[in-house]
């Protein structure tokens, strides 16, 4: 798979796996001494300065990993340590190094892990970098104000998922869910009157007043109409009994009307 080095041409069957013996003899060595290596397939650029994400596009080589010769700066100007910030996050080693050659080690490999965000609470991606450098090499400080630490380091980069992900946070401000929700005072403002959201958007509490307000006006119309025969019975003998009462006849008490009407039911 080839990226920004399309035009270089390589013999079928061309894969690139090199040792890290042969990555820091046959290139990182070369490199430094300005002398021509055997396939001009690394990239050279500053790395520290763009996330890993973003690197694969600028390599000229690479399916899986990708290869890279990258300056390395000091954390302060007066010391040896490196700078391991880079784009949005940082670099941060991970075990211990491995000296590269027999009997006497040429190079040292690090392996490191890319955090986004800034320490200590960055969030650990799957993104790893092998780092090779020279071994025995002056790194004292050459220049007044000079923040470099090596010309030249020879990094490889790859995502133990073996995909390019970005960091969640950038995945999620990509694609935002189309949702529409109302809020407290939206809500509030929908009772009062007023509406903030869609004009669909109902209240749970006026659903429930209107449901409740019309089972009540129901609940009035069935009770009138179970009762209605009642009244009109009641009516009846209310009727009859004021009817006796003025004819004169004293066979009816005051309280004969409650005996009327249960025989009237």
């Amino acid at each position: 798979m080839m990226k920004a080095g399309a035009d270089l041409q390589f013999p079928p069957g061309f894969r690139f796996h090199p040792t890290d013996e042969e990555l820091v003899l046959m290139y990182l060595c070369r490199k430094c001494a300005s002398q021509p290596i055997p396939a001009p397939i690394i990239t050279e650029l500053d790395l520290y300065r763009f996330d890993p994400w973003d690197l694969p596009g600028m390599a000229l080589y690479g399916e899986k990993e990708w290869y890279f010769f990258s300056p390395r700066d000091r954390k302060y100007p007066n010391g040896s340590r490196p700078n391991r910030a880079a784009g949005t996050g940082y670099w941060k080693a991970t075990g211990a190094d491995k000296p590269i050659g027999r009997p006497k080690p040429v190079g040292i490999k690090k392996a490191l892990v890319f955090y986004s965000g800034k320490p200590p609470r960055g969030e650990k991606t799957n993104w790893i970098m092998h780092e090779y450098r020279l071994a025995d090499v002056d790194r004292s400080v050459r220049k007044k104000n000079s923040l470099r630490l090596d010309d030249w380091v020879l990094c490889r980069i790859y995502n133990k998922k073996g995909v390019i992900e970005k960091r969640r946070s950038e995945i999620e401000n990509e694609v935002k869910p189309m949702t529409a929700t109302c809020q407290p005072e939206s809500v509030a403002r929908l009772i009062a009157g007023g509406s903030s959201c869609s004009d669909q958007v109902v209240s749970p509490e006026l659903t429930c007043e209107g449901e409740s307000e019309k089972r009540w006006s129901n609940s009035n119309r069935l009770s009138n109409a179970i009762d209605f025969p009642f009244n009109y019975v009641d009516a009846i003998a209310d009727n009859e009994i004021i009817s006796r009462l003025l004819s004169g006849n004293q066979m009816w008490s005051t309280t004969d009307p409650l005996v009327v009407r249960q025989r009237t039911f």
